[in-house]
C-alpha cells in the first residue's frame, strides 16, 4: 500500500478537528440521496454515523497501519449490512456519496492552505480515488461473504426440514403443519415426492428446478443426499403434465415420482415409492418414471432378491451361453415383447429376417422350457428380462 500523500500530514489534523461536522454532512447527504438510508430500512442513523466516523478516521491516518487494517471499517460495514439484508447497490451508492463529501471538504481545506501545491492537490485526489475503490471492493467482498453465509444457513435449515418430512422424524422441528409453514408449502393438498439420481456426490440432480417449478405455480422444497436429490412438491391440481415437462427438461439422469399423496405425513412412504420408480428406469440415460408407469419393472425393483432368483431360474440355460449369444436371444425377445409378438416388426427394428427372429424365439423356448404362446410363460420371461436389465449381478 503506498504512503499517504505528504499533504495529508498537513490537512489531516485540520479535518480531524472538524470530524463531527464532516460526519454529519456525510450522514445528511447520504440520507438525502438514498431512500433506504433516509427511511432507516436497514441502517439506522446512529449506525450510519458510526460507520462514517470509522471510515473518515482511517482515511485521515498518515501512519501506515498493518496490511488491511485500514479497510477494517469497510469490511465491518459490508458484513453488518449483508447480515441485515441491505442491498449492495444502495450500500455502494452510499459509499460514493460519503467519499464525495469527504473529498469536497478535504479539497476545501487544501485550497485554503498555502502549504498545499496544485501538484499535491492532484496527488490527494488520486489518493482519495483509489481509497474509494479499495473501500468499495472491501465492502463488496464482505457483503457477499455475509450474504452467502446467510444463504448457506438458510439452505441448511430447509434441508433439515425436508429431512424431517421425508423421514417422519419431526422432533424439535414441530408438526408436519409447522414444517410445511416454514418451507412455504401448504399443510394439505396434492403432493408428490421426487427422487432424482445425482450425477456425482455433492452435485445437484436438478439444478434450478425450484424456480422453474415456481413459475408453473408448483411450490417445492429440496434436499441433496449423496445418491439422490429429494423434492417434496405441492401441485396446484391433479394434472401432472407441467411437472413431468419441467422435470424432464432438467433431468440429466433417472428421476422417480411417487403417486399423489394428500398429506405431508405420507412423505416417508412416498419417498420410498419414488426411489423405486427411479430405480425401475434403465440406467445410463435420462428418464422420468412415475411409480405407476411401469408396474412390472417397479415390482422387480421393490423385491430385488426375489427378482434375481426368478430371473436366474426362468432364463436357465440361456445364461450359460456365450455373452454375445445371450445378448442376441434376449434382445430379440425383448423387442418381440415390445412389438406385441410381431416377428415382422421385430425383424424390421433389428434389421433381421422374420425367420431369424422366429428361430431365436424357438431357441429361447428350448433353453428356458417356456412356450411363448402361454400367457404365464410370457409374464415370467418379461419379469426375468426386467430383472436382468435393472438389477446387477444376475448373469
Amino acid at each position: 500500500m503506498p504512503d499517504p500523500p505528504a499533504a495529508m500530514t498537513t490537512l489531516g489534523p485540520a479535518l480531524l478537528a472538524r470530524l463531527p461536522d464532516v460526519v454529519e454532512r456525510i450522514v445528511e447527504r447520504v440520507q438525502q440521496g438514498i431512500p433506504l438510508y433516509r427511511n432507516q430500512t436497514y441502517v439506522s442513523t446512529d449506525a450510519l454515523r458510526t460507520a462514517a466516523v470509522e471510515n473518515v478516521e482511517y482515511l485521515l491516518r498518515t501512519d501506515l497501519p498493518p496490511d488491511g487494517a485500514d479497510l477494517a471499517a469497510a469490511h465491518r460495514t459490508g458484513e453488518l449490512r449483508g447480515r441485515a439484508g441491505a442491498p449492495l447497490p444502495e450500500l455502494l451508492a452510499g459509499f460514493r456519496i460519503g467519499f464525495a463529501v469527504f473529498w469536497e471538504m478535504l479539497a476545501d481545506e487544501a485550497i485554503r492552505s498555502p502549504a498545499v501545491t496544485e501538484r499535491e492537490l492532484a496527488a490527494l485526489a488520486t489518493h482519495v480515488f483509489w481509497k474509494a475503490h479499495e473501500y468499495s471492493a472491501a465492502l463488496t467482498a464482505a457483503h457477499r461473504e455475509a450474504t452467502a453465509d446467510i444463504l448457506r444457513r438458510h439452505e441448511q435449515e430447509r434441508s433439515a426440514l425436508v429431512e424431517a418430512l421425508t423421514s417422519g422424524m419431526y422432533g424439535e422441528h414441530g408438526s408436519a403443519w409447522e414444517i410445511a409453514n416454514r418451507l412455504g408449502l401448504p399443510a394439505s393438498g396434492t403432493f408428490v415426492t421426487v427422487a432424482a439420481e445425482v450425477p456425482a456426490v455433492g452435485t445437484a440432480a436438478l439444478p434450478g428446478i425450484a424456480s422453474a417449478l415456481r413459475a408453473a405455480n408448483v411450490s417445492s422444497a429440496w434436499r441433496l443426499l449423496p445418491d439422490i436429490e429429494v423434492g417434496v412438491l405441492a401441485l396446484p391440481g391433479p394434472d401432472q403434465s407441467a411437472l413431468l415437462r419441467i422435470v424432464g427438461d432438467a433431468a440429466p439422469g433417472r428421476v422417480g415420482i411417487s403417486p399423489v399423496h394428500p398429506a405431508l405425513e405420507d412423505t416417508p412412504r412416498a419417498l420410498y415409492l419414488a426411489r423405486i420408480a427411479m430405480q425401475s428406469a434403465p440406467g445410463g440415460s435420462p428418464a422420468v418414471r412415475r411409480f405407476d408407469d411401469a408396474p412390472l419393472a417397479t415390482l422387480v425393483v421393490a423385491a430385488p432378491e426375489a427378482a434375481t432368483r426368478i430371473a436366474r431360474r426362468v432364463l436357465g440355460r440361456v445364461l450359460e451361453l456365450r455373452r454375445d449369444e445371450q445378448d442376441a436371444l434376449l434382445d430379440t425377445l425383448e423387442t418381440w415383447l415390445a412389438t406385441g409378438g410381431s416377428a415382422a416388426e421385430t425383424g424390421r427394428r433389428m434389421f433381421l429376417h422374420p425367420n431369424t427372429v422366429r428361430h431365436r424365439l424357438r431357441r429361447i423356448t428350448e433353453h428356458t422350457g417356456r412356450e411363448l404362446q402361454h400367457a404365464v410363460a410370457l409374464a415370467e420371461l418379461a419379469t426375468a428380462l426386467h430383472a436382468l436389465r435393472l438389477l446387477p449381478g444376475i448373469r
